[in-house]
């Protein structure tokens, strides 16, 4: 991933009092002017921290997109911890990334749903109008919930008058296969192997997967979604990739890792799936809701 979309929090969210990082965070945000008088109280807190909460990549078609959500903790002389979250997008016509900033989650879900419907619906990646669904007419950027994916999901709660343009978008041709993606040439078929020996699920793709893959010519790796949740008061962490292979016959395979640390140490495991539902199924329902 390149330049500011790198997955780590960036200097400028880090370090400093916490009224600096509230005054930094104001002033690279659309509508930061608008904010700061409900956020006025947070420059006498006595701490800050800034964490990756959750993100999303894609590599085209039609273009690469990025999306960054990052939880600012603010913690107040009284012993109270306010919460802000940062938006940050690169799915406007220009490319360049925009920033927004909420105070309530709901509003945080729904600015990264409108969002995430740039990245493409059930059928692959559509181009969707800067401001669409309601983003526009707002004081803040497009933002919104979301159910994590990748180049093939979207989920979420349309607001009322959306459901006709939804269903539209939903309904737009798959883009065309000369538009597929790059490919890397080289050890494809050893990389598929070392992939399905570290799966720890009983579900793993079996012999017959396998054997297909040992013809695979070459291959490419998308990190589709990341997020980091509290269950039982414990941090867990968990990653979407897409291994995308390309067959000797010219066939195109996908297999879907999770990596997630929900185990009894802590420690990170990895598991692999044939689809996508399967893999965000097991993070959505067994990682975060277990």
């Amino acid at each position: 991933m390149d330049g500011e979309f790198a997955d780590t929090a960036e200097p400028e969210r880090a370090g400093g009092t916490p009224a600096n990082q509230l005054e930094g965070l104001l002033a690279r945000a659309v509508g930061g002017i608008e904010a700061a008088h409900e956020l006025d109280t947070l420059r006498t807190a006595l701490m800050h921290h800034c964490g990756l909460q959750s993100c999303r990549h894609a590599k085209g078609p039609p273009r690469r997109m990025n999306r960054r959500t990052f939880r600012h903790s603010f913690l107040m002389p009284d012993g109270d911890v306010r919460l802000v979250w940062e938006l940050e997008h690169d799915t406007a016509p220009d490319g360049l990334p925009h920033r927004t900033v909420f105070t309530q989650p709901e509003d945080l879900a729904l600015a990264e749903w409108e969002v995430d419907l740039a990245f493409g619906g059930p059928m692959g990646p559509v181009e969707v109008p800067y401001g669409a669904f309601g983003g526009a007419p707002r004081d803040t950027d497009p933002a919104g919930g979301s159910r994590p994916g990748g180049r093939d999901q979207v989920t979420g709660d349309a607001g009322a008058g959306d459901a006709d343009d939804l269903d539209a978008l939903l309904a737009a041709p798959a883009p065309d296969q000369a538009l597929r993606r790059t490919y890397t040439e080289g050890d494809s078929a050893e990389h598929a192997r070392r992939l399905l020996r570290r799966a720890a699920n009983p579900s793993a793709p079996g012999d017959e997967l396998r054997a297909r893959l040992r013809a695979a010519i070459a291959h490419d790796i998308s990190i589709v979604t990341r997020r980091s949740t509290l269950v039982a008061g414990r941090q867990v962490s968990w990653s979407l990739y897409e291994h995308a292979f390309l067959l000797l016959d010219g066939t195109e395979l996908s297999l879907w890792e999770i990596d997630h640390t929900r185990t009894p140490t802590g420690n990170p495991v990895c598991e692999v799936y044939t689809s996508q539902d399967a893999a965000l199924d097991t993070a959505v329902r067994r990682i975060e809701a277990g």
